[in-house]
């Protein structure tokens, strides 16, 4: 399977964080990014002797309720070398309250929701060794190796919503270049696809569209062409 082509499948808001601008909280970072920062000090950087303030220590986050509780759990993917390996990078899901629910290995982005449910929570899909892998919860956790888990085939999905964007009525008329957004939100929607592309009729902007696989419906917005 090809990785470049499917990375689109995450949306537009994760949050990369470094180790200065999770401890120094300013106005603008929500509690959660704040409690988060947090965790990630006392949980997983205490025990290797590595402190957010003094270390540019990187990762990104995603959150989501998953086993609908009402109740958001939040998936940390470092991504600095004391964490990362040829392989991947080591990821921790938290609850809200702190608490480490999962720690798995070898993860890389994309990082996806999907549309089915194991043991009451949510699976969702990572990459890993390759492939897609995955990720279902066994009753008490989510797996530690994605790398030995289940591969699974996004590549239909995205010929569909592909296609959606292409019998729109706007890009049957000079529609061109269609290709993925670039992914950089952990725990995307499932179902849910991003694209760009551009029209022969309007070269001064750059269409955006969303595919909802779900509802079927087709979102598009422009935005102007950045000029260097």
């Amino acid at each position: 399977m090809n990785k470049s082509l499917l990375t689109f499948l995450l949306a537009t808001s994760t949050t990369l964080m470094t180790g200065c601008s999770a401890v120094q909280i300013s106005d603008t970072t929500s509690q959660s990014e704040a409690n988060i920062a947090e965790w990630v000090n006392q949980t997983i950087l205490a025990s290797e002797g590595i402190a957010l303030n003094s270390e540019d220590i990187r990762y990104l986050t995603g959150s989501a309720d998953l086993n609908q509780d009402g109740l958001t759990e939040h998936f940390v993917l470092m991504q600095d070398r004391y964490f990362c390996g040829s392989g991947g990078c080591s990821a921790f899901i938290f609850d809200h309250s702190g608490k480490v629910l999962a720690q798995l290995s070898v993860t890389k982005p994309p990082i996806v929701l999907a549309d089915s449910f194991n043991n009451g929570w949510q699976d969702f899909i990572v990459w890993s060794n390759g492939a897609y892998r995955l990720m279902s919860f066994n009753g008490e956790s989510y797996p530690t190796n994605p790398s030995l888990e289940p591969s699974y085939d996004l590549a239909s999905e995205q010929q569909i919503a592909l296609s959606y964007v292409m019998s729109t009525e706007l890009y049957q008329q000079d529609g061109y270049d269609l290709t993925p957004s670039e992914p950089n939100k952990i725990w995307a929607p499932a179902k849910q696809y991003r694209f760009t592309f551009k029209h022969y009729g309007d070269p001064d902007v750059v269409y955006h569209a969303q595919v909802d696989l779900t509802s079927g419906n087709v979102d598009i917005n422009t935005s102007p062409v950045s000029k260097n």
